[in-house]
């Protein structure tokens, strides 16, 4: 592998050189950086641990006191071309979009155009979820901070040609797993719905509102929301991930997977590490007195409030306690630090956003994998930032992954069944009006499945169950329902194992 510190760009200390931002913040101190030595041991951690966990490139961004502290590219944005990550390549952020949606929705409550207690359901009459009180209900608030006792249900919007429109009149089909504001139960489809919510109410879809109210105000000319967006930028990172010890490079969606492709406020803002500092310092100047920021500290202040407890186990999260989630951000005491953040994964990329209020400072991290290095950096850099003891998280992480698992059930076939019908009999189309269309075939004498772009051969597992055997949906067991005269009517597979087996009917076939 080529060394990363040979791939590293050439550093943008843009804080050295006393640049700030201009968006109405109080003034910073002369001197906010980093010392050498630690600017020294920022460098050697990332490129240390891009080069342990084969990602091909990174960009790391530190924001103190309101000034830019450090702001780097690290590895390859296209390794086939060689092409390095500098501050301004650009990165799909997955779920730390939320943020930038529960501040649009903000930006409306402060203009009395929204109530964040006021049930959804009053500003869209098409919303509805199975649960009739969660129905009539579920507010605005509870959708930000998952709480509506839906859980993630990720296989409906997953490569979903439905539009956004539809995607919310499907969620009534989908069965919750707790009442409402019982639980923290995370959950992509809310913030779809989120996202309809934001162009109902402006009069413009949430991205172009994201756009006009958000980005363009603190400068952020290099973020967008969709995919052409993204490749018309130029200067883009692939996505990667490491397979017989060389980078393989993933597609991004195309024009067909319609919700991947567009604007989805669950997870597509693409966007620079040298944006996301203005973005760090318009969140963390809401903390600093005297400040009147594009982003007022009424609008800021009650995303990053706690509103419900996320389940943690103490003895794994020693030095992260008191996990919350606010509204489109997670909360805890990080090492005594309050810390307000957010991770993102799509698409094989990943990001981290950590704000340090109490301290003046926050950080970004985008690579450009699908990896734990998105975390290990995340933590360390906060440590190194903070001037806090080390901790070798990269050895920590690796002890975890390797570490023995417990002995589980087998997860045995029953010996000796067969199928209680041909091949030719189980073939044909079934449809879940949330989860879409399964299409089974016969090749090659057995079963074929093809589902949301994957496709698998199918293997008797016992009686009318079958596993899928490739693809991401590997080790998936289906079962094939009969009626009275029996006739394959049904298959059912447990796609979201917190509610009962997801059901699809068959449809009729064409005369």
């Amino acid at each position: 592998m080529i060394k990363a510190s040979r791939l590293r760009a050439g550093a943008v200390l843009l804080a050295l050189a006393a640049a700030s931002f201009s968006f109405g913040q109080a003034p910073a101190p002369q001197n906010p950086g980093f010392s050498r030595e630690t600017i020294a041991k920022i460098r050697t951690f990332v490129e240390t641990t891009i080069e342990q966990w084969h990602v091909a490139g990174a960009a790391v961004g530190i924001v103190k006191d309101g000034r830019i502290a450090f702001l780097e590219g690290f590895g390859r944005r296209d390794a086939a071309k060689n092409l390095p990550v500098t501050p301004k390549t650009r990165f799909i952020l997955g779920s730390t979009t939320k943020a930038f949606v529960t501040t649009a929705l903000g930006l409306l409550a402060a203009e009395k155009k929204l109530d964040w207690d006021a049930p959804v359901a009053s500003y869209l009459p098409e919303f509805r979820l199975q649960d009739e009180y969660a129905s009539a209900h579920a507010t605005v608030r509870d959708l930000a901070a998952h709480r509506t006792g839906l859980p993630r249900h990720d296989f409906v919007w997953m490569n979903s040609p439905m539009t956004l429109e539809e995607m919310v009149g499907s969620l009534r089909f989908l069965e919750p797993s707790r009442e409402l504001r019982a639980a923290f139960q995370y959950n992509n489809l809310m913030f779809i719905t989120l996202g309809r919510l934001v162009e109902k109410i402006s009069g413009k879809p949430w991205d172009a509102f994201v756009r006009e109210r958000i980005f363009k105000p603190l400068g952020m000319t290099a973020s967008a929301c969709t995919i052409p967006e993204y490749q018309a930028g130029g200067e883009y990172a692939l996505s990667y991930r490491w397979e017989k010890e060389a980078f393989m490079a993933q597609p991004l969606p195309g024009p067909e997977d319609n919700l991947m492709y567009g604007a989805r406020a669950s997870g597509s803002v693409n966007t620079t590490a040298e944006d996301m500092c203005a973005w760090i310092a318009a969140n963390l100047g809401a903390y600093r007195e005297g400040a009147a920021p594009v982003l007022p500290a009424r609008v800021l202040l009650p995303l990053h409030t706690p509103q419900i407890p996320i389940p943690a186990n103490p003895a794994e999260t020693r030095e992260a306690v008191s996990p919350s989630y606010g509204l489109g951000w997670m909360t805890s005491v990080y090492r005594g630090h309050w810390s307000v953040f957010h991770g993102g994964s799509t698409l094989d990329f990943n990001s981290s956003v950590f704000l340090f209020p109490h301290a003046g400072l926050g950080l970004i991290v985008l690579i450009n994998a699908s990896s734990p290095a998105n975390d290990i950096l995340a933590n360390g850099l906060s440590d190194l930032a903070l001037g806090l003891p080390p901790i070798d998280w990269n050895k920590r992480t690796a002890d975890r992954i390797n570490a023995p698992r417990p002995a589980r059930p087998s997860d045995k076939p029953i010996e000796g069944t067969r199928p209680a019908h041909k091949p030719e009999d189980y073939a044909g189309d079934y449809l879940h009006p949330a989860y879409g269309l399964m299409v089974v075939t016969v090749k090659d004498g057995g079963l074929e499945l093809s589902y949301k772009g994957f496709v698998t051969p199918l293997a008797h597992w016992h009686d009318e169950t079958f596993r899928t055997t490739a693809t991401d949906l590997a080790d998936e067991k289906l079962t094939f329902r009969t009626d009275a005269r029996g006739r394959v009517t049904a298959v059912s597979a447990a796609l979201e194992p917190a509610v009962k087996d997801i059901v699809f009917e068959r449809k009729p076939p064409v005369s």
